[in-house]
């Protein structure tokens, strides 16, 4: 099935031009909407009875198998409950080796995303896995738990003494496990900022601390979502090359670009994973701003909040660092939206920057500041301007939106009244106050951009579902996907929020907050399709995508 957009035939390169289902799909909620414990329900081996040791296994070398359905037989289940973490301890320097504090009796695991995964050991032998991440970027690094591993932490959950959790295993295994096996296992996992403990607070509160005094956000995905420097600039530049990018614009003997006679998009949609598996994608999305006569003096970023829970909007003040250069936030305009809500409710204009540190964390804002800084440097370097005048860089309003999961998963009480987090309420608030200060920027004369970085479905074991995404869900994804868009190619915030409210966000479109406040407020029209794909995501689960330019 080809790429949708209207130059291009080929998906970019590690997406796929195909997309899943809808047809009734067995899709569990979000990994991080819910206890740990539901994704953790892979079926357990029931242990022998005999005492369950924890103690570290040897490591023979083990490598992530192709991704699959999962066997119908479970493993052999291990007698270790020892977790394979990627360096993650050394992400707990302060206190190293001293352990979870020995006053915290009722271990909780945080807010975590789990999925299973087949590993190869050395000997070619398959075993299932329970990986467990962090979606706030505060651990580093995932943990690997065996079956046994994964049937200890569901007893984790804040409301059991470590000795009754070893008690309730071992009543439900039919298996003794020791106190001093679990206090092992709890050691690795506080280890890896896993726990909810004092560690983990110690750890949040040098790393907040650190952030607040920091004028600038740093780039923290440099070598992860996308090369590092040197290789960076030549990276970005195969993103608009064939087979699956757009062209750069056409050059002059002397280098000088030539300039569009095509206006800028007044919107954009972009994603946000990693540039590896969707550079062509952010090219169709950013196209357009490369020889444009003109840029816009103000671009309004909304980015989805991974690390958020709930309807909430958070911005900050810190300009936006890149390895190619940074982004000025224009602090005048946050400064006024956090009045405006501060004067209809105190608490509302509070909420804007309580939980600023999450734009340490979140990549999907400082992929599109990437972008854009690259754009920037590419125009300078062949003679357009960098601004509507004067040559002024454009400045930045950078905008995190939270989840409306519970809105569009759960139905309303049986009352028929829905409950603070399902709703809309701070998203339309806010939304009041932005059009209004917006408006009176372009009022004098400034021009505007609209960009929002989202993602679409996100299916398969890796993001809570029970099976291995097939090429028929794919096929059948791509389908409901189209359907999706039709609302948001129309501007119509309600009728794209009511499309995943009617399915239950069974795709988990986890930038559903970000989409909806990008209709609400910028209020597009005559969106059009660049390019439509789906990224492998490991373990049989994918990720779709779409590039969208909005007049």
């Amino acid at each position: 099935m080809p790429i949708q957009n209207p130059d291009a035939e080929a998906a970019p390169p590690g997406a796929d031009p195909h997309v899943p289902p809808a047809p009734e799909p067995a899709i569990a909620p979000p990994a991080n909407a819910e206890p740990i414990a539901e994704s953790a329900a892979e079926p357990i081996a029931e242990p022998s009875a005999q005492a369950v040791t924890l103690s570290p296994p040897d490591e023979p070398g083990t490598s992530a198998a192709e991704p699959g359905p999962a066997s119908a037989t479970p493993a052999a289940p291990p007698t270790s409950l020892a977790s394979e973490s990627d360096a993650a301890s050394d992400a707990a320097s302060e206190g190293e080796g001293d352990g979870p504090d020995p006053s915290e009796q009722y271990p909780m695991l945080r807010p975590l995303d789990a999925y299973p995964m087949d590993l190869r050991d050395g000997n070619g032998a398959l075993s299932k896995v329970l990986v467990l991440s962090d979606p706030s970027g505060i651990a580093p690094s995932t943990v690997k738990l065996p079956p046994l591993g994964a049937a200890v932490i569901e007893l984790c959950d804040g409301t059991r003494t470590r000795e009754q959790i070893c008690a309730d295993f071992s009543k439900q295994y039919r298996s003794p496990l020791s106190l001093d096996a679990l206090n092992g296992l709890l050691q690795r996992l506080d280890d890896a900022l896993l726990l909810d403990s004092t560690r983990f607070r110690l750890h949040c509160a040098r790393l907040f601390a650190e952030f607040a005094g920091l004028p600038t956000r740093p780039p923290l995905f440099a070598g992860r979502h996308y090369p590092a420097p040197p290789d960076l600039e030549a990276a970005l530049a195969q993103c608009f090359g064939p087979p699956h990018g757009p062209p750069l614009p056409t050059l002059s003997a002397e280098g000088q670009a030539q300039v569009s006679s095509q206006p800028l998009p007044r919107a954009i949609v972009a994603p946000t994973v990693d540039l590896s598996r969707a550079g062509p994608a952010y090219a169709w999305s950013y196209r357009a701003l490369l020889d444009t006569p003109r840029l816009p003096s103000l671009i309004v970023l909304l980015g989805c909040d991974h690390a958020a829970h709930d309807a909430l909007i958070t911005l900050t003040r810190k300009d936006f660092d890149t390895p190619l250069g940074k982004l000025k936030t224009d602090v005048a305009l946050v400064d006024s939206l956090v009045s405006d809500l501060a004067e209809r409710a105190p608490e509302l204009g509070e909420l804007l920057t309580r939980d600023e540190a999450h734009h340490r964390g979140e990549h999907s804002l400082e992929m599109q500041v990437l972008l854009l800084r690259y754009i920037l440097n590419w125009r300078a370097a062949h003679g357009l301007p960098t601004g509507l005048s004067d040559n002024a860089e454009p400045v930045i309003l950078p905008i995190l939106c939270g989840s409306l999961h519970d809105l569009a998963a759960n139905p309303p009480s049986r009352d028929g009244k829905l409950q603070a987090q399902q709703t809309t309420a701070i998203f339309d608030e806010f939304v009041v106050a932005l059009q209004r200060r917006v408006g009176e920027r372009q009022a004098g004369g400034a021009t505007v951009l609209w960009v929002a970085g989202s993602d679409l479905a996100h299916v398969g074991p890796r993001f809570g579902d029970a099976e291995p995404v097939t090429e028929s869900d794919r096929d059948s994804l791509e389908r409901r996907d189209q359907e999706t868009l039709k609302p948001v190619l129309h501007g119509d915030a309600i009728g794209f929020l009511n499309e995943i409210r009617r399915e239950r966000d069974r795709r988990h479109i986890y930038g559903l907050g970000t989409i909806y406040l990008f209709l609400s407020a910028a209020r597009p029209s005559a969106g059009k399709l660049r390019c439509y794909a789906q990224c492998d995501a490991e373990s049989g689960s994918f990720v779709s995508l779409a590039s969208l330019w909005f007049s």
